[in-house]
């Protein structure tokens, strides 16, 4: 399914409705020493003051350059909570283990290397009233060909495999019920990267999923730490047995076919 828009435009920043409960802001974190701290003040400078229960979490994982010393530094002056490891969980176990130290009703879950604006999550947290989980999908999408050539197709094998309408279920921008992940995130194991594994599931459990466009920009300083061109074929590799694995397993389990959870695109 594609995103009927041609421009984005917010008519609002805040504040967050307190009704729907509090938000833990997680960034899981590697590698990402030159940006990590402009990343931090942005997001904590647009959300501290308009939402009115929140907690901002940190979760390093196993970092080869100056990022643990770079987020000690800004635990003495930021309001975060930050938890450091000293082995490489990689990115699904990592993520897994940072959202379990969220205490708030709903999590906004945002990968640490700036492509994505903090002004933009008031594009998705309006729809906390309907929806379960809130995914930002990147409008336009500003990174390498061949990363975008993988997701494109990536997506178009998700949606093949398991009837879906979901344009981008990898996206690193995404608001979450704490109660989905707690009840979803332990059977998240086949595919590397959690999140479209996750909304396959969520999505098959009738939990209702949004598509919301937000702005995505091209990375400031650095280069990916997962997609080097020299790994691509054995990531392909290991995505595609992972979607097999995940079919199986629903097809077993009788959740393939099952009627459409509703979906929402703005």
């Amino acid at each position: 399914m594609m995103l009927k828009t041609t421009s984005i435009s917010l008519s609002r920043r805040g504040p967050a409705n307190p009704k729907y409960g509090g938000i833990s802001v997680v960034f899981p974190v590697y590698n990402e020493s030159f940006i990590i701290e402009q990343t931090l003040r942005n997001y904590i400078a647009e959300l501290q003051n308009r939402v009115e229960d929140v907690e901002f979490i940190v979760a390093e994982d196993g970092s080869t350059d100056d990022t643990k010393a770079v987020l000690e530094r800004l635990e003495q002056e930021l309001p975060i909570k930050l938890f450091i490891s000293y082995e490489r969980k990689g990115y699904q176990q990592a993520l897994k283990d940072a959202m379990k130290h969220a205490t708030k009703p709903w999590l906004f879950v945002v990968d640490s290397d700036y492509q994505f604006a903090a002004i933009d999550f008031w594009h998705l947290e309006p729809l906390r009233d309907e929806f379960d989980i809130i995914l930002g999908v990147k409008t336009p999408r500003r990174d390498p060909f061949y990363r975008v050539f993988l997701s494109w197709g990536y997506n178009v094998l998700l949606r093949f495999f398991f009837k879906i309408p979901y344009a981008d279920m990898d996206t690193g921008f995404r608001l979450i019920r704490r109660a989905v992940v707690e009840e979803l995130s332990p059977s998240v194991r086949f595919m590397s990267f959690f999140n479209a594994e996750f909304v396959i599931r969520a999505h098959f459990k009738g939990y209702k999923v949004a598509q919301v466009p937000v702005c995505h920009y091209a990375r400031k300083i650095g280069s990916t730490t997962i997609f080097h061109i020299s790994r691509l074929f054995s990531i392909c590799f290991q995505l595609f047995v992972g979607i097999i694995r995940l079919w199986l397993e629903l097809k077993r389990e009788g959740q393939i076919p099952l009627k459409k959870a509703p979906s929402k695109i703005n």
